[in-house]
């Protein structure tokens, strides 16, 4: 499981290594939250060549360089070339201890994974499969985008074909922090349910847990945190203020901090995040909170994404390009086999709750593993010999 974070992106530097269109959805989510973003690539969409045109952006219109990303708050590598987006993580996250890093769907070289988001006036939804899914992820948040009649991140950036400017919203940046053995402390007086609510998600998630009481912190000891968590913003000592790369959520103060925890809807790596965009959205976050828990905790959401999980590193090789890959993924999650041999798409129960369909989601659900498996090892044999 990977721990949700709704970051505050407002004037901090972002990075993003690449030109095509992950890129491009990436630096589109960072603008609206209000990121200074820089992109580094030989080449660039038509919407991201235009924003540089205009000011919006800084692009450098070329390879990346050693050197390169020293002094960012985050950091994203989203090229087609594994060496070029190893090196990013290199740099940025062992050299020069940058805590927020990802490059795109290579979870071994990410400290934090990125989100399906929708958001309308009132609230954000952002998805995640704590990287086992991503075609599930969004599957889920075109779901949403129907059910809540909002927006998603990733349908900004043109009018009637064409580019058009991206304004900073104000939004948070959500993402899911990857914690597993990493460093977490906790600076509280008494364990509060607040407190206590990020503790277990904390362990949750792998971190190691350090609990401190505000007059045992010793300032030295915070330096090598991945994670901070404060009950009160006076706790953290003022030279741990100085640099943007530590991650810290301060309860009593949360603008203060680099980001907060948002209300939750899990099932095992299945997890919904809902926030409010203001204070007038807040009741309306519970009643969706319950309402959504409702419909995927315990529905087997989570066994279907972990049964994904388990074949991602097969498939990954099978399919090294990115935008392939994800295509065999679109192909596996919507087929449904039927007696005339034609197929339909999945609903994946969001639609029809009680669908029984034969297709990938509800022979998990049902206990079919073996079936499942089969389906998957026919599927990616017949595509990987046949691509197109």
């Amino acid at each position: 499981m990977f721990y949700p974070a709704y970051v505050n992106l407002q004037d901090r530097k972002c990075l993003v290594v690449g030109g095509g269109t992950v890129a491009e959805r990436k630096v589109v989510a960072m603008l609206l939250s209000g990121g200074d973003v820089t992109l580094i690539s030989p080449d660039a969409t038509e919407l991201l060549t235009f924003l540089a045109r205009i000011g919006t952006i800084r692009w450098h219109k070329r390879q990346l360089n050693a050197g390169d990303t020293e002094g960012y708050f985050l950091v994203c590598a989203a090229t087609d070339f594994t060496d070029i987006n190893t090196a990013v993580f290199v740099e940025a996250h062992e050299k020069n201890k940058i805590r927020l890093v990802n490059v795109v769907d290579v979870i071994p070289q990410c400290t934090f994974a990125a989100a399906s988001v929708v958001t309308d006036s009132e609230l954000m939804l952002s998805i995640s499969t704590s990287g086992k899914s991503p075609a599930t992820s969004r599957r889920i948040r075109e779901y949403f985008e129907t059910l809540l009649n909002a927006d998603s991140l990733y349908t900004l950036g043109y009018a009637a074909g064409k580019p058009v400017p991206i304004k900073n919203q104000g939004l948070p940046y959500p993402v899911y922090l990857l914690l597993g053995n990493r460093k977490c402390v906790v600076l509280c007086e008494a364990k509060t349910p607040a407190i206590e609510r990020r503790i277990s998600l904390l362990h949750q998630c792998g971190a190691s847990v350090v609990y401190m009481a505000s007059d045992t912190v010793d300032p030295h000891y915070l330096e090598d945190a991945f994670l901070i968590i404060a009950e009160k913003t006076a706790m953290v000592d003022a030279s741990c203020e100085s640099g943007d790369r530590f991650i810290r959520e301060y309860l009593d103060e949360p603008s203060a901090g680099t980001h907060f925890t948002p209300h939750l809807v899990t099932d095992d790596n299945l997890i919904i995040s809902v926030a409010a965009r203001n204070s007038t959205g807040i009741e309306k976050v519970e009643r969706l909170c319950k309402k959504l828990a409702n419909q995927f905790e315990n529905n087997s959401y989570g066994a279907f994404i972990e049964f994904l999980g388990a074949r991602r590193s097969e498939i990954l090789q099978s399919f090294p390009i990115p935008k392939k890959r994800a295509d065999f993924f679109e192909v596996l999650i919507d087929s449904v086999e039927m007696d005339s041999g034609q197929t339909e798409t999945c609903c994946l129960g969001l639609t029809n709750p009680g669908c029984s369909a034969e297709c990938l989601f509800n022979w998990v659900r049902s206990g079919r593993l073996e079936h499942a498996n089969n389906f998957v090892s026919d599927l990616l044999k017949r595509l990987s010999i046949n691509p197109s």
